[in-house]
């Protein structure tokens, strides 16, 4: 019941982070393969409606979003951490840089390029999260021109992070810096035309990148959708740490829902039982499931009373 179970997918770059993550921590974990695009019946019906990838399980419990993932594999399973007191705030940092500013124009510029030879429902898929009509194939590969500017505008900022000459980012690394800067920059190989010819004048990035490629993935072993429903359905949430109190919040008990920002999205409901500063905590009476607990980060995600 304690085994990690990730539900991913293979070229998913944020899933790529946490699948380091386990390797970076030895870790044994099972792997459920969700669709892509819509419609995911298994995982929605695990997370109430949340279809974004990865999702972390551990029993009746659910992580949602790589931070919140990554808090909560630093709590129960401390050794060697993700992230220290030490480097906290500049690894934090490094982060919110590396997966606004250097991961969507990659993105953009490797989906663009990519165009013809992805599934043409991903188009579709994507433009609806985004609240978008579908674009022409035509218009992808102008977005990925216009992208690989700034992709070329960011990657000499990664080759100075690395100027010290030191293995990772960070002195108390290989951790959570060196995740979110990579799973970027791995995309730019992730897809059927590889576009990580991009790296070619940054010698200092491409060793780093191949020091962390090394790390692997753990040990993994592969489950059903339906193996994962049945481990939450005869499981029960954890005991919870104690919550603090914040007025800028709904309070404890009281019914809410729950979305990413920025994407047009179903709203996950439940009865908010813990907040921390970093992450909130919702439970869900499921007919099929029993109670789950969703976790889910503050920053970057819409919580409002029902």
């Amino acid at each position: 019941m304690n085994t990690p179970i990730l539900h991913h997918y293979e070229f998913s770059p944020f899933a790529e982070k946490i699948r380091l993550a386990f390797g970076l921590k030895n870790l044994h974990w099972r792997s459920v393969i969700t669709p892509s695009i819509l419609p995911k019946p298994d995982l929605v019906a695990l997370t109430g409606g949340y279809r974004h990838i990865p999702v972390l399980q551990i029993g009746a419990d659910v992580y949602c979003d790589t931070r919140t993932i990554a808090r909560e594999l630093d709590r129960r399973f401390p050794s060697p951490p993700l992230i220290t007191d030490a480097t906290r705030a500049i690894a934090t940092t490094i982060e919110a840089w590396a997966e606004r500013d250097l991961f969507w124009p990659i993105a953009r510029y490797v989906s663009g390029v990519n165009a013809e030879r992805m599934d043409p429902q991903l188009h579709v898929d994507r433009a609806a999260l985004r609240g978008k009509r579908t674009p022409s194939l035509a218009r992808l590969k102008a977005v990925a021109q216009r992208n690989l500017g700034l992709v070329r505008a960011c990657l000499p900022n990664v080759e100075r992070l690395l100027a010290h000459g030191d293995n990772w980012v960070l002195q108390d690394g290989p951790g959570q810096a060196d995740l979110a800067l990579y799973h970027g920059l791995w995309f730019l190989g992730a897809l059927p035309i590889d576009c990580s010819h991009s790296l070619a004048n940054f010698p200092r990035t491409r060793a780093w990148m191949e020091r962390v490629a090394a790390i692997g993935h753990g040990i993994c072993e592969p489950l059903s959708p339906a193996g994962a429903l049945s481990i939450a359905a005869h499981a029960a949430p954890a005991p919870l740490r104690p919550s603090i109190e914040d007025d800028a919040l709904p309070a404890c008990g009281m019914l809410v829902t729950i979305a990413p920002e920025d994407y047009v999205t179903a709203m996950v409901e439940g009865i908010l039982t813990q907040v921390d500063t970093a992450d909130v905590s919702i439970l869900r009476t499921d007919p099929s499931l029993g109670e789950v607990m969703l976790h889910f980060p503050r920053v970057g995600y819409t919580l409002r009373a029902r």
